[in-house]
């Protein structure tokens, strides 16, 4: 009977717990490669102790705190809550551990010297402690409790972490707050990535159930009765107040030297501690008012350009548009050398063509910005990275290269994307722009021919086709197609089954470029014969074809291709990896012209110009601004006079050149109301 009366179930709470723990555990025994360095293929594993001994101690610990946590539970009874006190005052900086830990597990993309030293900075971690501190707080005020607040900072710490390292992995660039806008596209495409975590991730993960398991014996300690729970309340929220008026809304941590360079948003998150970095990207989540700016400036800028008369023409050309995902040139990065040309129709190009490089403003994923600035003219220079204009500033009707065809009495206004309708806002960014019709994967027969698992470029044609017949079955008027292609999508981790495997690496070998190099032969072969349907049309038609950015190489390959210099390279030499080709091609006797190097807010300017169309006020400002700077993205922009600069160098000729650009943006995106009249839009009756 005493047995009975002492004897305790086991809470289904703790097999759980111990299942989640010990299956981590087996996860990281049972790949040697955790603790082992060398290559497994290559049988050149090498035991690293120190690993082993770490997971061995973690998993004893956590055991240990398990099966023995009633007893323990019982033995603390009376000192449980001041341990409690003293383990909540630790945990900000126990947060903090966790997060530096996994940070600086994620392979650096820029050479060691970027990096300023963490460690070395005391100030530095005692705001990262103190952000943590200050979400305890939070959690403190939510919860009562103090093993439940301490457990959501350590974990939310860590997960967040972890979700970092995989994004790193898969875009090479840290989660930054303006990606709160692009959720829902990145858990679309999620499923093409491989989640395998580092040693870090895996450690962190089992050491914060420790954590979890050592608070547990504690009990679940209430923080204060209900008269000083409000008093805590509402001093705890007073300290919130002061501390976001301090760090979030204003300059100080700038003062303090905690700088962020958009450009290498990793160096941030290595020099500056986690907790700072996103802080830091938070205020970069609004369009900063350019330098006097004013409605009336704008206007002034605008009466020099007076737009056309939209005229309607049954002779204007047909318009296809295709910005193909992930198209690029790799050979502009390095010495590339293959066993044969990847793009031989593209390179073949020569009459009735215009053709260069045009500079993109995002690297490896924001294919949407790069849509953006091709349709409205208009440069993400003033937005933050990876802010998604779409998502975040198209809020409203936008004059757009779409509504200026509309107005000239095109047809079709057919946008297509074959992938999911809603990925990056584009069901309500579309119409808002002017076009008339959004398809999708959706509207894809099921059989289309597939490359992986993306709708092939193939397919894309074949509903170009079938389009441009319907509408000129029932009328003479212009018609204009634009879609956004999915074929060249990352990961390039996967070895496909479906994709013809020509294209070789000999020199420099590399499975995921190798993929991706076979991805733009098809793109190649596709766009050569697209080209080869219209030229025996009788209707005039042109086609601007470009990527939309480069991919995401991994940086071993960089660096082998371009002698080791990668990793060395300063801001204008990585403009080399935001350089893609374009091309627009036209059916009938078009003068020949090479661009040396232009960016996509210009596409649309040269396209109308070089079409014979009526064009914007806009659209005519934008080829005189061209003339001075060249090329103009968010990372920097090349002057006439050779010289790369940044948007805020005051030191730059074209400085006051820039800023005009830049108040027209702003005039555009957000001082929507005071538009100049008649000068985004042709002129219409």
């Amino acid at each position: 009977m005493n047995i009975m009366k002492t004897t305790k179930p086991v809470r289904i709470s703790d097999i759980l717990l111990f299942l989640l723990f010990s299956s981590l555990f087996g996860y990281c025994i049972l790949h040697p490669e955790y603790y082992h360095s060398g290559s497994k293929a290559k049988s050149t594993l090498k035991l690293q102790p120190l690993r082993l001994t770490a997971e061995l101690a973690v998993f004893a610990a956590g055991t240990a705190l398990l099966l023995l946590g009633k007893r323990i539970t019982e033995h603390l009874k009376k000192y449980a809550r001041p341990l409690s006190i003293a383990l909540t005052l630790l945990t900000p900086g126990i947060a903090f551990a966790f997060t530096y830990f996994i940070t600086h597990s994620i392979p650096k993309n820029y050479s060691p010297e970027n990096y300023r030293n963490l460690a070395h900075s005391p100030e530095i971690i005692f705001w990262n402690i103190l952000t943590a501190a200050m979400l305890l707080l939070l959690f403190l005020i939510i919860t009562n409790s103090m093993r439940a607040a301490c457990s959501l900072l350590v974990f939310i710490s860590i997960i967040f972490c972890i979700a970092n390292y995989y994004v790193c992995r898969f875009r090479d660039i840290p989660i930054l707050a303006s990606d709160l806008y692009s959720w829902r596209t990145a858990a679309a495409v999620a499923g093409s990535y491989s989640y395998k975590p580092n040693f870090a991730c895996l450690i962190a993960l089992q050491t914060g159930l420790v954590y979890f398991f050592a608070f547990r014996c504690l009990g679940n300690t209430r923080l204060f009765s209900l008269k000083r729970r409000l008093a805590f309340t509402g001093a705890g929220c007073i300290a919130l107040g002061i501390f976001a008026k301090g760090f979030l809304f204003s300059d100080f941590l700038q003062s303090r030297g905690v700088s962020f360079s958009m450009f290498k948003p990793l160096v941030a998150y290595n020099s500056n501690g986690t907790y700072l970095a996103v802080i830091r990207s938070f205020q970069y989540l609004k369009i900063d008012r350019p330098e006097n700016y004013s409605a009336d400036g704008a206007a002034g800028i605008a009466a020099g350009y007076p737009s056309d008369k939209a005229t309607a023409s049954d002779d204007y050309p047909n318009i296809i548009i295709i910005i193909d995902e992930a198209f690029s040139d790799l050979g502009v990065v390095g010495d590339l050398e293959t066993n044969t040309d990847y793009m031989p129709f593209i390179h073949s190009l020569q009459e009735n063509t215009i053709h260069g490089y045009t500079y993109a403003s995002v690297l490896g994923g924001g294919t949407a910005n790069s849509e953006f600035e091709v349709l409205t003219g208009n440069s993400i220079a003033l937005l933050p990275q990876n802010c998604i204009a779409f998502q975040v500033y198209l809020k409203n009707e936008m004059p757009s290269l779409v509504s200026a065809c509309a107005d000239l009495g095109y047809q079709g206004l057919i946008a297509v994307h074959p992938y999911n309708a809603s990925n990056y806002g584009r069901m309500t960014a579309y119409p808002l722009l002017g076009f008339q019709t959004y398809l999708s994967k959706s509207d894809f027969p099921k059989d289309a021919p597939r490359i992986r698992n993306y709708i092939s470029n193939m397919a894309v044609n074949d509903m170009i086709i079938q389009k441009y017949e319907e509408a000129k079955a029932s009328s003479d008027s212009p018609f204009l197609f634009y879609t956004m292609t999915m074929q060249n999508h990352s990961s390039y981790r996967k070895e496909p089954t479906n994709l013809q495997d020509t294209i070789q690496l000999p020199v420099h070998p590399d499975a995921e470029a190798q993929q991706y190099l076979n991805l733009i032969k098809h793109s190649d072969e596709a766009f050569e014969e697209l080209t080869g349907y219209f030229s025996q049309t009788d209707d005039p038609t042109v086609i601007l074809y470009l990527g939309d950015h480069q991919p995401n190489m991994n940086t071993e390959f960089l660096n082998s291709i371009t002698d080791g210099e990668y990793e060395n390279w300063n801001d204008e030499e990585m403009m080399k990896r935001y350089a893609v080709p374009f091309i627009l091609w036209s059916n009938y006797d078009m003068p020949a012209k090479e661009y040396e190097k232009t960016s996509m807010n210009f596409l649309q300017s040269i396209l109308f110009e070089n079409c014979n169309l009526p064009m914007t006020g806009y659209q005519k400002y934008l080829l005189d601004f061209a003339r001075e700077v060249p090329a103009f993205t968010a990372n920097g922009y090349w002057g006439a006079d050779g010289g790369f600069y940044t948007k805020d160098d005051t030191s730059s000729p074209y400085y006051e050149t820039v800023q005009e650009y830049c108040s027209l943006i702003y005039n555009n995106l957000k001082d929507i109301r005071n538009r100049p009249e008649g000068f985004y839009e042709l002129l219409t009756d």
